[in-house]
């Protein structure tokens, strides 16, 4: 266990950058207070606390920093009206809401590659950028497999007549994931949608006979047909619809960027714009659209950054 949390307390390198200048830009970092806490909980989970000279503390919490892998920034103790989080080519805001728990969501996605990061907190006051904090983060490099499966040639090259509907889907699932509640709707921990035969086989690169593919974005869990799938936190139903892909498919925004997506579906038990309860049956597994036998393909967007789902279960929001 000793070598363990040794090696796990390798995955962050905190650089402090005090009235450093960075090569590859032009301004400085400016650090006054930061501390770094790094410890090994039962989820094997990590910890990252930044506190600022204004009294500002934030907390990073994650299962590990890889590809494909969720984190949490919590600001903690708010002292300030609004900070702006820069971290892997994305920004973020949050304004001061004193009865409010305070967080963000950051997915890192599965095709970022391993490599040091630099996250940058801004703490603004009267409009004005008082302080600023920075830490450099190590991206850990990570193994997906690969695999090669036999189906249907019309989904490795799809006639020229559904070519259209392709398109047309993809412009759809864009603009659903480019959209999402400002609020947190989720209640208690994520749990699995459906109880069956579980393949982590998130990130796997796939050969559709012969010919490399897209790659896999979720997990797979075997189930029979028309087996109860239900939703894996609360939210709101922002699709359900039969795609040339994924089959019957149901998304759920989860607020904060957050969203779930089921796919393969027999059948559809919820309607767009319908809230729903952790829990409960969204629709009943199958083998629609591109599939090799009934299952169901759990998948997780952050803020359109493809992340691990069952990396949700070991989180605490």
């Amino acid at each position: 266990m000793k070598n363990l949390k040794e090696e796990k307390s390798k995955t962050l390198r905190l650089i402090f950058l005090k009235n450093h200048r960075l090569s590859w830009q032009k301004y400085f970092l400016v650090f006054i207070s930061l501390f770094l806490f790094v410890f090994l909980s039962s989820s094997f989970s990590e910890t990252l606390v930044l506190q600022a000279q204004s009294g500002d503390v934030f907390e990073l919490k994650f299962r590990k920093l890889q590809p494909g892998e969720p984190v949490i920034l919590s600001w903690l103790e708010k002292r300030s009206s609004l900070i702006t989080i820069s971290f892997l080519g994305k920004s973020y805001l949050l304004k001061n809401e004193i009865e409010k728990k305070q967080f963000l969501l950051v997915g890192v996605d599965l095709a970022v590659k391993p490599g040091e990061r630099i996250l940058e907190i801004s703490i603004w006051e009267n409009n004005q950028e008082r302080e600023k904090l920075g830490a450099s983060v190590e991206i850990l490099s990570r193994d997906f497999p690969v695999k090669k499966l036999t189906v249907d040639q019309k989904y490795v090259t799809p006639p020229r007549e559904v070519q259209e509907r392709i398109r047309r889907e993809a412009e759809i699932l864009a603009q659903v994931y480019s959209a999402t509640s400002p609020d947190w709707l989720v209640q208690g921990p994520f749990s699995l949608p459906c109880e069956g035969e579980l393949y982590p086989n998130f990130g796997q690169q796939r050969i559709y006979n012969n010919t490399p593919r897209s790659i896999h974005s979720g997990v797979d869990i075997a189930v029979p047909r028309g087996h109860p799938v239900k939703a894996a936190n609360s939210g709101v139903v922002v699709l359900a619809s039969d795609f040339y892909f994924s089959g019957k498919t149901v998304i759920i925004d989860h607020g904060l960027g957050l969203f779930s997506s089921y796919s393969h579906l027999s059948k559809l038990l919820v309607k767009r714009g319908e809230r729903v309860n952790a829990g409960q049956v969204i629709g009943l597994a199958g083998s629609t659209g591109l599939s090799t036998g009934p299952h169901l393909h759990w998948a997780v967007k952050i803020n359109e950054s493809r992340v691990d789902p069952l990396a949700l279960l070991e989180l605490e929001f």
